[in-house]
């Protein structure tokens, strides 16, 4: 029985033997490669990545202490970000050039948040002009309580522009108003088809001619004698309104002013301590919030749109503003307004000369008064 154990011992024996020579005949054909990195450097998947050790407002100069290097690796790091396994040169690229924009602490530095002048900061742009789409501009036109629907507008509102005008004839050469005055410069019986009246006071003789200056009037026949009369207008010429769409489904970019870059805006008093006569509890005086209506508006419209409404503002024009329900953009024909269009469509009566009328006589139509426009105060 102690033969086979001693068999099996030196068996075990055996092939640890092998197991040994195997290894060791192993780890010396194969010469254990040195560490290539050196002292100090990074590993090749590993690079420097600039980040803000400080907050840093847009416009300033990045300071020495204002970037600290940060080791991340290679596959982890963005395009834009300003990185490298040289930290000395990264380090060089950063410090001293200006700002974009505002920089918080700890975030990584980006091509675009830097410039090497201050005069690159204007690609930032505004944030008004971040809303507006391509091919389209932005434009202010005036603003009342009125024209601007009782104030109902907000931004991102879609509206229509009403225009409304008041025309005038005018000679085509001289552009004045008509008629014109005219001259007699023939016979002072002139002729048949203007006859030179008699005109108490009329207006000195034009050199070389041997009639008085009269206006250019008409000529009428009475029916019973066949006498020719010439009629000259009692007054100017009454301008024609006219009330048409300017411009269709402009969209609101803002009510009112833009707030200045560092303005302050008055805190807002709210909940009871804004009612008149109560005080909060911690003694602080309460002052109320002042409310001050917009009368101004930012439009979003075409370029051939905002010329239209330029032209329509410096000319002195009616412009009234419309509500749309949102997401209403489709088109819709409309036809302009004239007196002669609200008779012939709305049914308008023209009124009949009377034997009795209204006194005080009514030479213009009276405009109605709001209670609120006869407080005094923001509200006015």
């Amino acid at each position: 029985m102690r033969r086979p154990r001693i068999i099996i011992l030196f068996a075990i024996i055996l092939l640890l033997g092998v197991a040994a020579v195997y290894l060791l005949s192993r780890g010396g054909g194969e010469q254990a490669q040195p560490d290539q990195t050196p002292v100090g450097a990074v590993p090749s998947d590993v690079v420097f990545v600039a980040i803000a050790a400080q907050d840093i407002a847009r416009g300033a100069r990045i300071p020495d202490d204002g970037i600290v290097m940060s080791r991340m690796p290679a596959n982890m790091v963005v395009e834009t970000m300003i990185s490298g396994t040289d930290e000395e040169g990264i380090r060089t690229r950063v410090i001293g050039t200006v700002a974009r924009q505002d920089i918080g602490r700890g975030v990584p530095v980006t091509e675009a948040m830097i410039s090497e002048s201050g005069g690159d900061l204007l690609a930032g742009g505004s944030d008004a002009s971040l809303a507006i789409p391509p091919g389209y501009t932005a434009i202010s036109i005036p603003l009342d309580r009125l024209s601007g629907v009782a104030f109902a507008l907000r931004d991102g509102d879609v509206v229509d522009v009403l225009l409304s005008l008041l025309m005038v004839d005018v000679d085509p050469d001289f552009q004045s108003l008509l008629p014109n005055y005219s001259t007699v410069l023939n016979a002072p019986g002139g002729t048949e088809e203007f006859p030179s009246p008699s005109i108490t006071g009329a207006v000195g003789q034009m050199e070389g001619g041997t009639g008085a200056q009269i206006p250019l009037g008409k000529v009428i026949e009475e029916e019973e004698t066949t006498t020719l009369f010439h009629v000259i207008p009692s007054g100017e010429q009454r301008p024609r309104a006219v009330t048409q769409r300017l411009v269709d489904s402009a969209q609101v970019l803002h009510i009112g002013t833009f707030a200045l870059e560092g303005e302050n805006l008055a805190p807002v008093v709210q909940g009871d301590q804004a009612q008149a006569g109560q005080q909060p509890q911690d003694g602080t005086q309460v002052v109320a919030a002042t409310i001050t209506p917009p009368d101004i508006i930012t439009l979003i419209v075409t370029p051939q749109d905002a010329l239209a409404l330029n032209w329509a503002i410096k000319v002195g024009a009616d412009l009234t503003l419309t509500l749309r329900a949102p997401n209403d953009t489709e088109p819709t024909e409309t036809i302009s307004v004239t007196l002669q269009y609200l008779i012939e469509n709305y049914d308008v009566t023209v009124p009949s000369r009377l034997p009795y009328t209204l006194e005080p006589a009514l030479q213009k139509l009276i405009d109605p008064v709001l209670r609120n426009d006869r407080v005094v105060g923001p509200q006015q």
